[in-house]
This record gives C-alpha cells, structure tokens and sequence, in this order.
C-alpha cells in the first residue's frame, strides 16, 4: 500500500513538473527561437524529439542506479555539449522575455553588452569548475 502511494505521488509529481517544462519552452518559443537564432529552423522537429528524448534518458538515468565508465575525455566531450545546450537554452530563454534589451536600457549600457555576456559565461564557467573540483 505505501510503495503504490510513493510510485503514484512520485508519477504525479513528474507529470507536474514535465508539464510546467513544456508550458514554458511551449509558451516562450524558445525551440523555434533557438532554431531562429542559429538558422536551423529546418531541425525544428529534430530540436523537439532530442529534447524529450534528453529529457526522458536523464529522468531514467536518475532514477534507476547505474552508471558507466567512459573514461575523461568522454566525460569531458559530453560536458561540453551539455553546457553549450544550457547556455542555448537559456539564451533563447532570456531573449524571449527580453531581459538582455531591457537591462541594455535600464543601466544605460548600450554596446557593452558582449562584455557583460563575456563576464556571465566566464563567471559562470569558473564557478562551475569551482563547484566540480574544491567544493564537490
């Protein structure tokens, strides 16, 4: 009787989530932009399935124990990868609600915002590495 109340609250809970994901990616237009952005649009159905795909892999993945043993360079391809994705993803999704133009008006900076996005990816980076390596 717990273990069914636990599978379906925890079932529940994932549908929740999932769906307040797609709402936003849905809502936002952050894969089309994405495609817009990179001149890719012709992928969009790719973009979409290697989403829920990545989605469902990595949900399993945390799910069940298992693991593999790649080796460094493998760990550090898929790394690199994943980090491009995020940042893509959360590009699209800070142009989407237009935060980058506003901020540019907002503090009066306008033509040093390739500065300030330097400055994020390379704080963000090293506070990554940090995390990683001294903090674990």
């Amino acid at each position: 009787m717990k273990l069914t109340f636990v599978t379906v609250l925890g079932f529940s809970e994932g549908i929740v989530v999932g769906s307040g994901i797609v709402a936003l990616l849905t809502l936002l237009d952050i894969i089309p932009r994405l495609c817009q952005i990179t001149k890719t649009y012709h992928y969009l159905g790719r973009y979409e399935y290697m989403l829920i795909s990545g989605a469902f892999v990595g949900s399993l993945f945390s799910l069940i124990d298992i693991s593999f043993d790649f080796g460094i360079i493998c760990v550090i391809l898929l790394g690199t990868f994943y980090g491009i994705f995020i940042g893509m993803l959360a590009s699209a999704l800070a142009e989407a609600v237009d935060v980058i133009p506003v901020m540019e008006r907002r503090l009066n900076i306008q033509g040093m915002i390739k500065y300030i996005i330097i400055v994020l990816l390379i704080g963000k980076t090293v506070g990554s590495i940090v995390n990683w390596t001294i903090l674990k």
